[in-house]
């Protein structure tokens, strides 16, 4: 969602927020600490495991999910887009991926190496070149460009039905967090002023 050089936004800051919020809850489903389920024809957020996970911000974000499990998924991602951009960053730039902000105030901040911060793009980009499948991991990857509209800036190539076949071969939970995410960016595009 960021130049690999640059870091500038590709995107929307509201959109990139959303597809961040979705992510850190795609950690968590495919960590199995999570799913959704149907509840009174509402998508809602289950924990399956409350164990803490390893890092900060996935922790921070099941503890909210455990504390209140009565909120809808687009109220999830709502409330996680509002600080995703930040803790994100945060994290990868603890992680050794990202400079540390200057001492000038910039949003942007760069990564470390470029060819890591391009390698998960590129790894997507080379299987649809390939008509290869998509690990679980990938194919949620780009699920969420997709969902954010991101596809459009990072793909190479727009293969309409690998995109659609990729993201139906994820397992339901993940179907459904790209739709939820497809679904909070339509709102947020709508309504935005």
């Amino acid at each position: 969602m960021h130049d690999n050089a640059t870091g500038r936004m590709r995107l929307h800051a509201r959109l990139t927020g959303l597809g961040l919020a979705a992510a850190i809850l795609g950690e968590l489903m495919l960590a199995e600490r999570i799913t959704v389920e149907l509840t009174v024809g509402q998508i809602r957020l289950v924990v399956l495991d409350a164990t803490p996970p390893g890092d900060a911000l996935t922790r921070t974000a099941l503890d909210h999910i455990v504390a209140e499990p009565s909120h809808r998924f687009g109220t999830w991602l709502q409330f996680l887009a509002r600080t995703a951009l930040a803790d994100v960053a945060a994290r990868m730039t603890a992680d050794g991926l990202l400079r540390p902000p200057g001492r000038r105030p910039s949003r942007r901040q760069v990564p470390v190496d470029v060819n890591i911060a391009a390698w998960p793009g590129g790894r997507v980009n080379l299987a649809i070149q390939r008509r290869k499948p998509l690990s679980v991991q990938d194919g949620v990857l780009l699920g969420l460009l997709v969902a954010t509209g991101g596809n459009q800036l990072v793909l190479w190539e727009q293969n309409s039905r690998y995109l659609s076949d990729s993201i139906t071969a994820l397992p339901p939970p993940l179907q459904e967090l790209i739709a939820q995410t497809e679904a909070a960016v339509g709102d947020s595009v709508i309504s935005r002023r």
